[in-house]
């Protein structure tokens, strides 16, 4: 055997690339039993590899420290073709968000618009009150307590239940005094709606004209806000309250 048949039998044992497989014309029949790989026991190799590391890095843990924002490298493709590292950009807001959790990306536009829609409902309850009771229905004045009364408690309100004013109270707490807050906060909801509500059914049936005018629009607003933080259990639990109130001091339906 010469130089050249050596160096084509011992490349066979560390092929990497088609130009590795040596060319030899097809053995015949007296030499069949000589083994070399052919392309397809190459490819069986080469699948048999692949799918042993995609198996081992399925076992592999992972790394929770990897997932941190500051461990995470951004890159951007180059004109060539070749991946630039581009530290100059920022991590997208959504992962931003995604790594803080549950909370909303802009927590004070939430508040400004529940309370916008609450002062709406506060406005409603003000015009039909007035249109009941008053002479003729004067605007102005209830525009303004809408705008420069409702509006801003409402939103002071909301964006303090919410833990906007306090974010450290439910963002850097402890995870098991964070639950204890917002079961209190749930708590707090619940006795709000149902004292709002039974004080609205006793103010609208039993006291004066003036009274319901001045006080039954806000107590209205604060029932309607306690419901709708609650959720639909929440709402069957502030609306249980009231229903009682009402059947047991015999207030009727109108």
């Amino acid at each position: 055997m010469n130089r050249k048949q050596r160096r084509a039998k011992n490349s066979t044992d560390h092929i990497s690339t088609a130009d590795d497989i040596p060319l030899a014309p097809p053995p015949d029949a007296k030499s069949r039993t000589r083994k070399t790989k052919t392309l397809l026991d190459i490819a069986a190799e080469r699948q048999a590899e692949l799918l042993g590391s995609q198996a081992g890095a399925a076992h592999t843990p992972l790394d929770a420290n990897s997932l941190k924002p500051e461990n995470i490298v951004q890159v951007k493709i180059g004109k060539n073709g070749e991946i630039v590292q581009d530290s100059g950009s920022p991590l997208p807001p959504s992962m931003l968000s995604n790594t803080r959790g549950s909370e909303p990306e802009t927590p004070w536009l939430d508040s400004i618009l529940l309370a916008s829609s609450l002062s709406a409902v506060h406005f409603t309850l003000s015009v039909l009150a007035m249109h009941q009771y008053a002479e003729e229905l004067r605007f102005q004045p209830l525009i303004g307590q809408t705008l420069f009364i409702a509006f801003p408690t409402l939103t002071m309100l909301i964006a303090l239940f919410h833990g906007v004013l306090l974010p450290s109270s439910l963002a850097k707490i402890q995870p098991a005094v964070r639950t204890w807050v917002l079961a209190l906060r749930s708590l707090v909801y619940v006795v709000t709606a149902n004292v709002a509500g039974c004080y609205l059914i006793q103010l609208t049936n039993d006291r004066g004209y003036y009274a319901v005018m001045k006080d039954a629009p806000s107590v209205g607003t604060l029932w309607v806000w306690a419901v709708l933080e609650m959720g639909l259990l929440g709402a069957l639990a502030g609306v249980v309250g009231p229903g009682l109130y009402a059947w047991w001091f015999g207030y009727g339906v109108v």
